[in-house]
């Protein structure tokens, strides 16, 4: 457990949370420590000792271990990565879970340059939330990866359809969708890495053969960096898939995860929003 929260320091935003909180402790350690002082008798002659004290030689030090941890931080996540992976209990717990999906993230997914690292991390927090819901069901991974699928399928033809149209030349009118829109393509295609992992197969629903769908997600995302950056909008040419996916469904996945995406984490209830409408035929 300790090892797995260190691994985390590795994210910037994660050591400024902890950095925070460290500077909040200290604060009440001193300000505790007057009080004690004053309780006592001592008053508050030694206030600045106290204050080097707190300061000096704990706060400062552990500040700096703190900052090492960038650089320790993530050789250590990826050795509990590694060894997350080989476990047959690695879809048991959300603990596991999370490493897993870091592990499927980093081996088969590359972020298009328009995403940032919300995009990551929502995309990372859908999955994680879908896993940990099923179980390690590969049953309802499937389909949860289906209706994600069928949802980026419908969204990236009327995204380009409506760049060409109404955002032709304006750059960022597109991007808060594009954004969005790479975000449940990475989650989907990390569901299908999962599936994949645990099962053994290759991910195939109906007709499409093994491999298809991540060639379609992998060819969506490239699409969303010329939708995003290129000023002349090119067409959507790519063949439809032609799933067996309920088209109410597929839309309500879409308008769950634009939710999500468009709400600041931690986003408890949109999450659980989404969750809900890509496992909701699955129950």
């Amino acid at each position: 457990m300790l090892r797995r929260l260190l691994s985390t320091l590795g994210d910037t935003e994660t050591r400024r949370r902890a950095a925070r909180s460290l500077a909040v402790l200290c604060g009440i350690g001193y300000a505790l420590t007057i009080v004690v002082m004053a309780g006592t008798g001592l008053g508050l002659r030694r206030w600045f000792f106290a204050l080097l004290v707190w300061g000096a030689l704990i706060y400062i030090p552990l500040r700096i271990l703190l900052e090492a941890f960038q650089t320790i931080a993530p050789a250590m996540r990826q050795r509990l990565i590694a060894q997350t992976a080989t476990r047959p209990d690695r879809y048991a717990s959300r603990a596991a879970i999370e490493l897993v999906v870091d592990g499927l993230l980093g081996r088969s997914v590359i972020m298009p340059r328009i995403a940032t690292p919300v995009q990551q991390a929502k995309a990372r927090e859908g999955a994680v939330a879908v896993l940990e819901r099923v179980g390690g069901r590969s049953a309802d991974i499937a389909a949860a990866a289906l209706h994600g699928l069928a949802a980026v399928e419908r969204w990236v033809t009327h995204l380009a359809s409506w760049s060409q149209a109404a955002a032709a030349g304006n750059i960022q009118a597109r991007w808060a969708d594009v954004r969005a829109l790479v975000g449940l393509a990475v989650a989907t295609e990390v569901l299908i890495a999962a599936y994949e992992d645990g099962t053994g197969n290759r991910f195939a629903p109906g007709s499409l053969h093994g491999g298809a769908a991540v060639a379609y997600l992998e060819t969506c995302l490239d699409f969303c960096d010329q939708l995003a950056l290129d000023v002349d909008t090119v067409p959507w040419t790519e063949p439809g898939l032609r799933l067996d996916a309920d088209p109410s469904l597929r839309d309500q996945t879409r308008a769950a995860w634009k939710a999500f995406s468009e709400t600041p984490s931690p986003a408890l209830a949109a999450r659980k929003a989404f969750v809900d409408t890509v496992l909701a035929r699955t129950s």
